[in-house]
């Protein structure tokens, strides 16, 4: 019998998991609640994906629809009328907000032969006087998906002295009283990147993670797509000398897309750039991505296994399943917004409101409704890292903690039927692994060790070499009280 199982042996399973928690934030203390005038909010929209054939011919529909929705399908992408829909919820919901971000994928899921870049260039301009025109006096922090560029996913490594990119130029005169900075329009010109101040101690940065897509052509073998992690670098330096607190944002999150088991970056990038990020724990304050089109996050830990930094993935205004070439296809999921509340001295994340559309009930429940608020559903004071690390823990250790991850299911596709499925076992065991393992190779002994072993759970993830050293002490104080 090993160290571990002896002390689960002698211990209760709440016993256990106490100690867990408190040993995997390093310590457990309540935040201290931000004065009400410190306290701000910011929409996070993404993955509209405006489909303007959906009332003709449907290119992006991925089944017969013989009766198209008034506000969209789940086989397609979105008509206008949801980009509408959404855009107008934000502002009927909550219209004073700080900011917005934007992540992307706007033009639809169309193949390259019936688009073409002055077409995704309207399509993008559209959107955007839409939104400048509902927020007239805010900043979006916009950022590119990758079916915005065309060819689709084909995201160039330009250098200084070739900013040839029609739509990267393009884009940056729509966007230019966004990004406001001369200097941040030629980094956006060169890669589609870009930074932002939203107050003297609150930064936002936009990255173009496009450039690391496994769908992209142009850029393996390249060290440094368009110089972008470099640059972060420098920006990151750069905000922990002025004692700034960062926002990173990107449409394409790095680590592993659950329940699918999806890596999204080339490895050459994925791995480097989560290493640079860990260098930064200190600084960035929260990671927020779109295109997976499912709700969900993960937990960034530093190089010494603290949890350190929540990742959100927000869902998309498209209802669009995917169907692949073996008849396999991803879930039904309604359109749904977020609005993120957020401490405006310390950048710290403060909660969650997910809104949803009803689609199938459309338009006769046409409003976008409120599916969950995070704290009050989960049960957890904020949205921080050490937050969601114990949230984690809880709904890998008990009966509670699994109904609390079949709710997180739910959520994920915006609550939209499911057809009486729930998360089995493996399923369970993805989206535990996910929320913690970035590589593949963590992740899928993870999953198996999750899956194979009548184990308790709790067991599934590695401590910091810090807890690993209290627990051992721990534990031989217990064999002393009770020799196995």
């Amino acid at each position: 019998m090993d160290v571990f199982s002896a002390f689960l042996g002698h211990h209760s399973p709440r016993c256990v998991l106490l100690l867990l928690m408190v040993l995997s934030s390093g310590s457990y203390t309540a935040s201290a609640v931000p004065r009400a005038s410190n306290i701000g909010k910011f929409w996070h929209v993404t993955d509209f994906h405006y489909d303007h054939t959906y009332w003709t011919s449907q290119l992006s529909c991925n089944a017969n629809v013989s009766d198209p929705g008034a506000l969209g399908d789940y086989w397609c992408d979105s008509p206008w009328s949801l980009v509408f829909k959404a855009v107008q919820a934000m502002v009927t919901h909550y219209q004073d907000v700080d900011f917005l971000i934007w992540t992307g994928d706007t033009v639809a899921h169309i193949s390259d032969d019936h688009l073409s870049v002055d077409q995704n260039l309207d399509i993008l301009q559209n959107i955007t006087r839409l939104l400048q025109t509902a927020f007239p006096d805010k900043t979006v922090y916009a950022s590119y998906g990758n079916h915005d560029y065309y060819p689709a996913n084909q995201f160039p490594d330009l250098d200084v002295d070739s900013l040839d990119s029609l739509i990267y130029n393009r884009t940056a005169e729509m966007w230019k009283d966004w990004i406001g900075d001369s200097a941040q329009l030629d980094t956006f010109r060169l890669g589609g990147y870009y930074t932002g101040l939203v107050s003297p101690k609150l930064r936002v940065v936009c990255l173009n993670t496009n450039l690391y897509y496994t769908s992209n052509k142009q850029t393996p073998g390249t060290q440094d797509p368009s110089d972008q992690m470099r640059w972060l670098r420098g920006v990151l330096q750069g905000a922990r000398n002025a004692s700034q607190k960062v926002i990173i944002t990107a449409h394409i999150p790095p680590g592993v897309h659950t329940p699918t088991r999806v890596v999204w970056y080339q490895m050459e990038f994925q791995t480097p750039i989560i290493s640079m990020l860990q260098d930064f724990t200190d600084v960035i304050v929260a990671m927020h991505f779109g295109h997976d089109h499912h709700d969900g996050f993960k937990v960034f830990y530093d190089k010494q296994g603290r949890a350190a930094v929540p990742l959100f993935v927000a869902p998309s205004v498209t209802p669009w399943r995917y169907k692949l070439k073996n008849g396999i296809t991803g879930p039904a999921h309604n359109p749904s917004l977020r609005l993120v509340t957020y401490d405006r001295d310390t950048g710290r994340h403060l909660d969650i409101q997910q809104l949803w559309l009803d689609l199938p009930n459309s338009p006769r429940n046409d409003t976008f409704q409120q599916l969950y608020t995070f704290t009050q559903h989960y049960k957890v004071p904020d949205i921080s890292a050490q937050s969601l690390d114990q949230l984690v823990t809880r709904m890998g250790s008990d009966e509670e903690g699994t109904k609390l991850l079949q709710d997180y299911y739910k959520f994920s596709v915006a609550g939209a039927d499911q057809e009486g499925k729930t998360c089995d076992k493996k399923c369970q065991g993805t989206f535990l692994c996910g929320f913690k393992h970035y590589e593949l190779t963590s992740f899928d002994k993870c999953v198996e060790d999750y899956t194979t072993s009548s184990s308790p759970r709790l067991l599934m993830w590695p401590l910091s070499s810090a807890a690993a050293a209290v627990v051992v002490h721990l534990l031989m104080m217990v064999a002393v009280v009770n020799p196995v």
